[in-house]
């Protein structure tokens, strides 16, 4: 999914974004969509929204602030990816399985929108940075969850995902 992690580059690089933590609020408010929170569904996270010319996000006002954070990167890797498909309902995942669901292309979607929203809050080229600048290996998730506001599990994906290897 490399095109994702250029799609990410070129919109911090657009936007001009190369200090953390990177604010996806901001960055949506920056392309002209607006963002909302709302009281959703439990098993909703977020919705995007296209409308005409119209772009929205809204995320659940009762979730953690790192899952917020990630909710509206999510929303708008959907708009960078698949702007032009309509409405997307986030829900939280219960279970991973293949279902009919499976070969329709939203799980796809999902999974793109999720590597979007990585690279968009943790860029590659800033935890390099970051990394050369922590001497305790043991203590690298946390240090670098807590500098790029995101979960540790969040990071731990994304250092795994990118090769790193500590444990």
């Amino acid at each position: 999914m490399r095109y994702i992690e250029e799609k990410a580059e070129d919109l911090l690089n657009k936007l001009r974004f190369n200090k953390l933590p990177i604010d996806p609020e901001l960055c949506a408010k920056k392309l002209n969509i607006r963002v909302e929170d709302s009281e959703l569904d439990d098993d909703i996270s977020g919705i995007f929204v296209v409308e005409g010319d119209e772009s929205y996000i809204i995320y659940n006002r009762f979730e953690s602030s790192v899952r917020q954070r990630f909710t509206i990167a999510h929303e708008l890797g959907h708009f960078i990816l698949h702007k032009s498909s309509g409405v997307f309902v986030d829900r939280k995942p219960k279970a991973l399985y293949r279902n009919s669901a499976s070969t329709t292309g939203e799980v796809l979607k999902e999974r793109e929108a999720n590597a979007f929203a990585a690279a968009l809050l943790m860029p590659k080229s800033l935890i390099d940075k970051e990394i050369k600048k922590i001497t305790d290996t043991e203590e690298i998730v946390d240090k670098l969850a807590d500098l790029f506001v995101v979960s540790k599990s969040a990071m731990s994906f994304r250092l795994s995902n990118l090769g790193y290897e500590f444990w």
